[in-house]
């Protein structure tokens, strides 16, 4: 009876999975990165990090509110886990509520604790720079050991700052992407997968003031 009880509960578990990966949203045009190919990739980057920071008892810096989910995945993949390390929040906006960054980024984060620590951003995209950048420069100006970054994609052609992340998952094309922490005026950022919004559903965004 426990060997069928089992076995009845793993096809429940592998239908719901199934079930999960065929659901894709009606505003998603197509999938650029499915959701095992970001468990993979954050696993063999967890690994990575788990090595350069396994002395220096890293401060693990989410920013908000684009990297949260990123870098939940990325704690849970640093095998083993430094010692030390703790984690810590920083909120930075260039974005507001629109579809384009302003320019200007607002950065807010406890200043007092990151003296002395080797800081690692986490985000969901580099893509501008600006952001990194700022965050990183207020990071460092308050006394950061080091401070070096993790991203999950990185959209080099939009760049208009000159900076480089540490650590990149993936080489993101030039397109509007939803998922996995990213948002356009707060919506998406659940899916599990990361997406391209549909022509039309991009154009309903481009029109809203």
């Amino acid at each position: 009876i426990k060997q069928i009880s089992c076995f009845c509960i793993s096809s429940l578990n592998m239908s719901s999975s199934q079930d999960r990966r065929a659901a894709i949203h009606p505003d998603v045009d197509d999938v650029l990165f499915t959701e095992q190919q970001i468990r993979d990739k954050i696993e063999e980057m967890g690994t990575q990090i788990a090595q350069d920071y396994a002395a220096l008892q890293p401060m693990v810096m989410p920013i908000l509110k684009g990297g949260f989910i990123v870098a939940a995945d990325l704690l849970r993949a640093l095998h083993p886990t430094p010692e030390g390390m703790v984690v810590e929040f920083v909120h930075a906006s260039s974005y507001g509520a629109g579809t384009e960054t302003s320019g200007r980024v607002e950065v807010s984060f406890n200043r007092d604790v990151v003296k002395g620590r080797h800081v690692l951003l986490v985000d969901d995209l580099c893509d501008s720079g600006l952001t990194l950048l700022e965050v990183a420069r207020h990071v460092a100006e308050a006394g950061a050991a080091t401070v070096k970054s993790m991203v999950l994609l990185d959209k080099a052609e939009r760049r208009r700052v000159d900076y480089v992340p540490d650590y990149v998952g993936f080489a993101c094309p030039n397109r509007w992407i939803v998922g996995h922490g990213m948002d356009t005026a707060q919506i998406y950022r659940s899916l599990p997968y990361i997406g391209v919004l549909r022509p039309e559903v991009q154009a309903r965004f481009k029109t809203k003031p």
